[in-house]
């Protein structure tokens, strides 16, 4: 007889996780398997928290290299220690992965297995070849660097965000395929630390899924700190000889090669669903991934799906959002369904890229009359004292309830706030509700009650003239 389990959670990332534990916690029976011998998933191991290790080194070269805008001579040359970079980025992987590990310990009802995963049928699942039966599943599993249909022979060479963190050497120069996210926050980076590095873009602009505004600033820092960008280019070949690449694009009509050491491919994502035989559980899913509903449903109604594997926002922290609502669906007696239009996430670029609820563009998809206000950094005391005067804040604000339904930030410290622009979103906060707090001098929040302010002495001055 196969053991029988109420949950199976096949994936360990930020959303499988925490659905798995939360379910233990409610006294359900749960299995939580992945191919990896601990929890964590890609965003631990291969994305957020090595990218973000790189972020700060490369930010501490960079400020010393640059500390002359201080008045500060530095006596001898900069370096990075590589290997210690890693050794910083392994230590903190370990931390993080066991102090989950012991989590999922202490749950007496929560069992952890490694191994490969596929469906047997609607309620029977094969790990690593022993049969298990489950009331309800879900499915977890993530996505991965969608690879385009290229010719060549160093196609299979190619990095992807997971190689790129066990280079045991700093690399001399890499080329990106693609400009989004991973690339723009990863070459940035490595140009702090004096990687040449060059980005090859099919379309007219880097960042195009974000706002233009925003993704203009970060492409004026690219290009000023020598970043290489060639945009408006179709890829025809990876060739790979003697160590290195041999790339093929053409531009304009115009066939160009480029001859680099490193190749990093970022050209989007797709789901993890090849290996899980979801039609042996009779699961729909698309070239998005898992088919889900508002509740996250699969077409089997006790199997649900979640995280990167679906057609969502993919975010590790939607991700961990999602997997509540998902464990609450199933085990509690009133249904709950996502919502994503109070979201928030943030692009570690440079400068960074903040953003919160409703953009310009989804307030007309959804025909919001919106009213548009912006406070620039340059005004700012605290980013005059800094010298991170390049930035702003936005808020898009719905005319009719007068509320602050979205928030952009473009600013150094973006990160640091877009947690206050969240709850101010959040609550569906105005201008006069923001307006009530009392922001320390001088800090970068300050900028929050000046645009309130702004906005509070503008309307003023429209009642006035009316």
């Amino acid at each position: 007889m196969n053991t029988h389990y109420d949950l199976i959670v096949i994936g360990a990332g930020p959303a499988g996780t925490p659905a798995a534990m939360a379910a233990a916690q409610f006294g359900k029976k749960v299995l939580l398997v992945d191919r990896r011998e601990a929890p964590g998933g890609e965003c631990l191991f291969e994305g957020c928290i090595p990218s973000k290790v790189l972020e700060n080194a490369a930010n501490a070269y960079y400020d010393v290299v640059t500390s002359k805008k201080f008045h500060i001579e530095m006596d001898s040359v900069s370096q990075i220690h590589w290997e210690d970079v890693l050794k910083d980025k392994d230590e903190i992987i370990k931390h993080r992965s066991m102090g989950a590990m012991k989590q999922i310990e202490m749950l007496k009802t929560l069992t952890y297995k490694q191994g490969s995963v596929n469906f047997v049928d609607t309620h029977t699942l094969r790990v690593n070849g022993e049969l298990f039966d489950f009331d309800k599943a879900l499915i977890a599993t993530g996505a991965k660097t969608a690879i385009p249909p290229i010719q060549g022979s160093g196609v299979e060479r190619v990095w992807t965000n997971r190689d790129v963190f066990f280079e045991e050497k700093l690399p001399s120069e890499i080329l990106f395929i693609g400009a989004g996210a991973i690339s723009c926050e990863l070459a940035q980076m490595f140009n702090k630390l004096g990687v040449k590095t060059h980005i090859l873009e099919r379309s007219e602009r880097i960042l195009k899924h974000i706002p233009k505004d925003g993704a203009m600033l970060v492409q004026k820092r690219m290009i000023s700190s020598g970043i290489e960008l060639d945009f408006n280019v179709n890829l025809e070949r990876i060739e790979y000889e003697n160590g290195t690449f041999e790339v093929t694009y053409t531009k304009e009509g115009l066939t160009h090669k480029l001859e680099y050491e490193n190749v990093l491919m970022a050209t989007g994502r797709v789901a993890n669903v090849d290996a899980l035989e979801l039609e042996n559980a009779k699961v729909e899913y698309d070239k998005h991934g898992v088919v889900v509903n508002e509740r996250l449903q699969s077409s089997q109604s006790h199997i649900y799906a979640c995280g990167d594997v679906i057609n969502a926002p993919k975010f590790a922290h939607t991700a961990s959002y999602e997997a509540g609502v998902v464990v609450h669906n199933m085990f509690a007696p009133s249904p709950h369904v996502v919502n994503y239009e109070k979201n928030s996430w943030v692009l570690f670029s440079d400068p960074q890229v903040a953003i919160v609820g409703i953009d310009e563009v989804r307030a007309q998809e959804k025909e919001i009359d919106i009213a548009i206000e912006v406070y620039n950094y340059a005004q700012d005391a605290r980013a005059q004292l800094d010298k991170n005067t390049e930035g702003f804040l936005k808020f898009i604000i719905d005319t009719k309830t007068k509320a602050i339904i979205g928030i952009e930030i473009v600013h150094a410290d973006a990160a640091s706030l877009i947690g206050e622009a969240s709850l101010i979103v959040a609550n569906e906060m105005s201008a006069m509700d923001v307006m009530k707090a009392i922001h320390p001098h001088p800090t970068l929040t300050e900028g929050f009650s000046k645009l309130a302010q702004q906005i509070f002495f503008k309307s003023m001055m429209q009642r006035s003239r009316g």
